[in-house]
């Protein structure tokens, strides 16, 4: 059988229904060699994950993890998305590294250690991250530490309708299957013909430059020298008071982002929370110091078409070969920042972009992504990954 990419969807309301029938729309009747669930948080359930598990065969390889939000070529929604490859020429591993063993770094690490299971001429290395990590970076460290500079990194971190209450992870190396809180996944994919990888965010740098003169991991303590809380709320034009309202100044925050100097363009650094003791701010990922900061301001016609950018993106990267489908991560504050008219308009431009390829996708807590060097952490980003 010729490699194939199949995407299913079920907004029924019973989790394991939902899994059943999304499985099945994915697959068509046809043996997956690895499946892709991406479930709301409602539906996040050992029930769905054992259907889902059970409707594809029961001794299927399987990556999964809970979200902000689903969509395909149907559209939005909040059920299940299972996204299903397999066919002659393909190659899959996976690997799980639960919460209460987690060193972010060996995480990273342990998921890419399913790189030696495949042999292909054509690697990636697709990453299921926990979206409440305080340094996710060090996952995406730990990952390219083994994959090296030849294999691409790509995926996303789980969501849970960010509510910063936890995420749950799918998983299953053949008959077990297991749900587990706030974990991180790995699933090495093989290919006899190319994968490709794209990212999009349509952010552009504002105002003067600054210098991070003091941070450690996620969190900036200094900003030029100054306390950084003060000199993020006196360039956002932020009453002080603010910083003592942790969901004002999360609601604040998360759509002025700082964008990290980098030489393919910047990378985004969301700004989560503050301390008014020490004065500083929080993000996901590291900010290291001595680095140039910038604020980032958004072209909305370039954030509306950030999600077909990324994914022209990828299919641009097969040389010449057809997509045959594409996976998409979404950040979960995109549409925060866009609206509800142009969150819609972004997805009808998705759809657009892609027909008539299939594609399945998530919202999620951070966007992974790296071709080249050692940093591929990203936030208010898409990055996709075509198959072939």
């Amino acid at each position: 059988m010729e490699r194939w990419f199949g995407v299913g969807r079920s907004l029924l309301a019973d989790p394991a229904e939902a899994g059943t029938q999304a499985c099945r729309e994915a697959l068509g009747g046809r043996r997956a060699g690895l499946v892709i669930v991406f479930a709301a948080l409602s539906h996040s359930t050992p029930a769905m994950a054992a259907a889902v598990h059970a409707a594809a065969g029961g001794d299927v390889l399987m990556i999964g993890c809970s979200t902000s939000g689903e969509f395909t070529v149907d559209g939005r929604g909040s059920g299940v998305v299972v996204n299903a490859i397999g066919g002659d020429g393909f190659q899959a591993s996976v690997r799980a590294v639960p919460y209460n063993s987690m060193d972010l770094y060996a995480a990273g690490e342990t998921v890419a250690s399913a790189l030696e299971d495949v042999d292909s001429p054509h690697r990636v290395l697709l990453m299921l991250g926990d979206g409440r990590s305080d340094d996710q970076q060090e996952v995406v460290r730990g990952a390219y530490s083994v994959a090296g500079a030849q294999v691409p990194l790509v995926g996303g971190c789980a969501g849970d309708d960010v509510t910063q209450t936890g995420t749950y992870a799918f998983f299953s190396s053949g008959t077990e299957v297991r749900v587990l809180k706030n974990a991180v996944l790995g699933a090495a994919l093989g290919s006899e013909t190319p994968f490709g990888v794209g990212t999009a965010h349509g952010w552009h740098r504002t105002g003067e430059p600054m210098v991070v003169t003091r941070s450690e991991a996620g969190k900036i303590f200094e900003l030029d020298g100054e306390p950084a809380l003060d000199v993020y709320l006196r360039r956002t034009g932020a009453a002080p008071e603010l910083a003592t309202d942790p969901a004002a100044f999360l609601l604040h925050a998360t759509v002025r982002p700082l964008g990290l100097a980098r030489r393919t363009g910047e990378d985004i650094r969301i700004i989560f929370g503050c301390d008014t003791d020490q004065r500083s701010i929080s993000g996901l990922a590291e900010t290291p110091e001595g680095a140039m900061v910038w604020f980032m301001e958004q072209d909305t016609e370039a954030v509306v078409d950030a999600a077909a950018d990324a994914a022209r993106a990828a299919a641009d990267a097969l040389d010449g070969v057809a997509p045959l489908g594409v996976l998409v991560f979404d950040c979960c504050v995109r549409p925060i920042a866009l609206g509800q008219d142009n969150t819609d308009l972004a997805a009808e431009r998705l759809r657009d972009a892609l027909k008539p390829i299939p594609f399945g996708g998530f919202y999620s807590s951070g966007e992974i992504a790296l071709n080249k060097g050692a940093k591929g952490m990203h936030h208010l980003t898409v990055a996709a990954l075509a198959v072939s």
